[in-house]
C-alpha cells in the first residue's frame, strides 16, 4: 500500500511540473511548483522511512555487513 501512495506521490509532482510549463509559467506559479515539490518529496521520504524502517542511507550498510560476516 505504501509503495502505491509513492508511486502516486511521484506522478502528481510530474503532473504538477507539466502544468506549470503547459501553462503560462510565472514567477507565483513557479514558487508555488517549488512549494508543492518540497512537501511531495518530504511526504516521499517519510514513507520511504516508513516502509523500510531505517534511514535512506543506513540501507548501503546493511547490504555490505552481511558480505562481510559470511567471509
Amino acid at each position: 500500500m505504501g509503495r502505491a501512495i509513492l508511486l502516486g506521490l511521484e506522478f502528481l509532482v510530474a503532473a504538477d511540473i507539466i502544468n506549470t510549463v503547459a501553462i503560462e509559467p510565472t514567477i507565483q506559479s513557479l514558487l508555488i511548483l517549488g512549494g508543492i515539490v518540497l512537501i511531495r518529496t518530504f511526504l516521499s521520504f517519510s514513507l520511504e522511512v516508513e516502509i523500510e524502517g531505517r534511514w535512506p542511507w543506513e540501507r548501503h550498510k546493511d547490504e555490505v555487513e552481511p558480505s562481510r560476516r559470511s567471509a
